[in-house]
């Protein structure tokens, strides 16, 4: 405390001496010369790497194309190979079996994603199928029973007509259970009309 005390008695006798004003009016003065001495615009200095972005060599991103990726590959983590719903009708086969399992998974997929525009009995009576532009078909009867699994998979994959798409929504291997639970559904339909028919 004592060196804060003596300093401050040096710094103003420092200041009348300098200055040629006494202590009095240097303290009374002190918040004026703060003001001043911070309303002074000091000049604005640059160091020469402050520009180094600025200056230095372009980068340009797409100034090499790139590398095109080889035909028919797949994405290391996964995927399929991008196809029309003719190619993926001629090329695409179920490959899980028709467990119990398997067909209780279909089913619950297909009440999620499919039932809500086609039902739960697939007839096209779904709770949201009267606020539809166009009504869903049938899934038991008409051409869709004649299709391929692969076609089934595609409209399932990449949407058809006023069906969305489901690939982000369902993996190839549920996709695959629901083709297999509507193929269910569609030979116990064809079952009751031959019983019915008799």
């Amino acid at each position: 405390m004592l060196g804060v005390i003596v300093v401050k008695k040096q710094s103003r006798e420092i200041f009348k001496d300098v200055i040629g004003l006494p202590a009095r009016v240097i303290r009374a003065g002190g918040l004026m010369v703060a003001i001043a001495i911070a309303a002074i615009p000091a000049p604005a200095t640059c160091f020469p790497w402050s520009i180094d972005m600025y200056r230095g060599p372009e980068i340009q991103p797409f100034a090499e194309a790139p590398r095109v990726t080889p035909a028919d590959t797949i994405p290391v983590h996964g995927g399929e190979p991008p196809m029309s719903l003719e190619q993926a009708a001629i090329k695409m086969h179920n490959p899980l079996q028709a467990t119990p399992e398997n067909l209780a998974k279909g089913k619950e997929q297909f009440n999620a994603y499919c039932a809500p525009c086609h039902g739960e009995s697939a007839q096209g009576n779904g709770p949201v199928a009267h606020i539809l532009k166009k009504p869903p078909k049938s899934l038991l009867v008409g051409a869709i029973k004649d299709r391929p699994d692969g076609y089934i998979y595609g409209v399932i994959r990449d949407g058809a007509l006023s069906s969305p798409s489901y690939a982000e929504e369902m993996p190839p291997e549920q996709r695959w259970r629901v083709v297999m639970y509507l193929r269910s559904m569609q030979s116990a339909a064809a079952a009751k009309a031959k019983v019915a028919g008799n």
